[in-house]
């Protein structure tokens, strides 16, 4: 006996493998945006630059710079193969961190007045100088940027995400300020020049017929 397949069925049919297909391909999606976040949050967590362009640092911070600064780029320094040295003569670049600016807007309140939402702003200016011919390499500040949601009912929760923001924060102006002074050091090594050696061999001045 020959079944024959209505059209009705065929559609359902039709529809139920896009579906499976649809699922198959969702779920191999997932699949590969989980390996991708964990990579970027390989990449994004607090790692080395790079090749650093000089092996050798003096770190210099004024008053007021904030802590999670100063730490952040000593263990950047410390990731990066660049030795801390207590004098300039043993330095080739020596690194100046400004006081920290740091910024918290309120943006939003609950109904009894209580902040739910800020908007942080973390800033640090700084100068990397040569030492070997005292010139500045760059001098800039870095922004660091955040909103942050508090949740009024757990405080001590929120506090402890607060200093969490801050190392976080701090991590991010200093792999800017970083990445900065290693371009500018690569640039300055470019544009050196050799100065040629001066002949101080003595001279002979051309034959001049005699004066009568």
């Amino acid at each position: 006996m020959k079944t024959t397949v209505s059209k009705t069925d065929q559609a359902w049919s039709h529809r139920v493998w896009q579906f499976i297909t649809m699922t198959v391909v969702m779920s191999l999606l997932i699949v590969m945006m989980a390996g991708l976040s964990g990579c970027g949050f390989h990449l994004r967590g607090f790692d080395r630059v790079g090749d650093m362009q000089f092996k050798t640092v003096k770190l210099q911070t004024l008053p007021g710079v904030r802590p999670e600064v100063e730490q952040a780029m000593r263990s950047q320094l410390a990731q990066s193969g660049v030795q801390l040295v207590d004098s300039l003569e043993a330095a080739e670049v020596q690194i100046i961190l400004q006081p920290t600016v740091y910024k918290v807007n309120r943006t939003a309140y609950s109904g009894t007045g209580d902040t739910t939402a800020e908007f942080l702003r973390m800033q640090q200016s700084f100068s990397a100088i040569l030492v070997a011919t005292e010139e500045t390499l760059v001098t800039s500040s870095a922004q660091a940027y955040r909103d942050r949601q508090i949740d009024t009912a757990a405080l001590l929760a929120a506090n402890r995400e607060l200093h969490s923001i801050h190392r976080e924060m701090a991590e991010d102006l200093v792999m800017n300020i970083m990445e900065r002074i290693n371009r500018a050091m690569a640039k300055a090594s470019q544009n050196s020049t050799v100065v040629p050696v001066e002949n101080t061999l003595p001279t002979s001045a051309p034959n001049s017929a005699p004066t009568p």
